[in-house]
C-alpha cells in the first residue's frame, strides 16, 4: 500500500519564533528526510533513521520533508531550533511514496524515544487496524499527533489524520476560506496553507502550498503553547489549546473543524 503526497513551491520566505527555556522539546518529523547539512539548520539537535535506504544517510530527494522542518523550527532572532531535538524519520522516497509497515515503524520507534511532537504530513485512505493500535498507544503515552488533513479535493480526510486523538489540520487561504484541494470530514483545526513560508531542499527561500504545510505550521504553534505553558498536562494539552481557538460564523466543522489557533 502506497501513501501518496503533492505540493506546489514558489519564492519568498519568513519569521516564525518561539518562548523556551533550557530543555529540548522532542519533535518527531516523518517525512521524506530533511538535508541536515543546510545552513538553515545549524545548532539544530538531530537524530535520524532512514527507513527507505536503511543504514544510508538521509536526504531528501522529494523536497517535502526539509521545508516541513523549517515550518516547524522557524528562524529570526530567537529560532525555536535552538531547543528543539528533530527526530529524522525517512519513509517517503523521491516521489512521495511509502508503505504503511514503514509508518508503523516509525511511530513505534518515536514511542520508544518518546518524543513530545510526532508531525505525518502525508497520508492515505485506507483503513490500517495494526496502525490504529500503535497510534492510540502513541497518544496514550502522550505524544502529540499532528497530522495533514489531506489534498483531496473536498472528498474525506486521510488516514492517519482521521483517527481519534490525532489533530487534524486542513487548510484555509488568506480569506479564511478553504482551500479548494483540503479534505472535508473529520478536521479538528485549520491554518494557512497556500503560500507558506520556510526553505527547501537546496536551501532556498521558497513558499509551499498543501495541508503538508499547514499541519507544519499548527505543529510549530502547538509547541509554542506546550512550551509557555508548561504546567498543563500532556494528556490535557488538546483540550487546552481550544481556549486559543477562534471562529467565524461561516465555517462548519466538517471543513473547518474548531477553528484555527490564534497567539499574541
Amino acid at each position: 500500500m502506497s501513501l501518496i503526497i503533492f505540493f506546489l513551491c514558489n519564492v519568498a520566505f519568513g519569521q516564525l519564533v518561539i518562548k523556551s527555556d533550557n530543555q529540548y522539546v522532542k519533535v518527531a518529523v516523518l517525512d521524506s528526510g530533511i538535508n541536515k547539512e543546510l545552513d538553515f539548520f545549524q545548532g539544530v539537535a538531530f537524530e535520524e533513521v532512514n527507513l527507505i535506504h536503511p543504514g544510508e544517510k538521509i536526504v531528501d530527494d522529494f523536497n517535502h520533508g526539509t521545508p516541513v522542518a523549517g515550518i516547524i523550527i522557524g528562524e529570526g532572532d530567537a529560532p525555536i531550533g535552538r531547543k528543539l531535538k528533530i527526530y529524522d524519520i525517512k519513509l517517503l522516497d523521491e516521489n512521495g511514496n511509502g508503505s504503511i509497515e514503514d509508518l508503523i515503524e516509525a511511530i513505534n520507534w518515536c514511542v520508544d524515544k518518546k518524543v513530545d511532537f510526532m508531525n505525518i504530513s502525508f497520508g492515505f485512505q485506507t483503513p490500517n487496524a495494526e496502525l490504529e493500535s500503535i497510534i492510540e498507544k502513541a497518544i496514550e503515552q502522550g505524544i502529540t499527533i499532528v497530522a495533514a488533513a489531506g489534498n483531496t479535493y473536498g472528498l474525506a480526510t486521510d488516514y492517519p489524520a482521521k483517527l481519534d486523538g490525532v489533530l487534524s489540520i486542513g487548510s484555509m487561504n488568506e480569506k479564511n476560506k478553504r482551500s479548494s484541494f483540503s479534505a472535508i470530514g473529520k478536521i479538528d483545526y485549520v491554518f494557512k496553507g497556500e503560500d507558506v513560508q520556510s526553505i527547501n531542499h537546496h536551501g532556498q527561500a521558497s513558499v509551499f502550498t498543501g495541508t503538508s504545510f499547514a499541519a507544519a505550521y499548527a505543529t510549530h504553534l502547538f509547541i509554542q503553547l506546550k512550551e509557555t505553558y508548561k504546567e498543563v498536562e500532556t494528556k490535557d494539552f488538546n483540550s487546552f489549546i481550544q481556549q486559543y481557538t477562534v471562529t467565524k460564523d461561516f465555517w462548519n466543522e466538517a471543513e473547518y473543524g474548531k477553528g484555527t489557533i490564534f497567539i499574541q
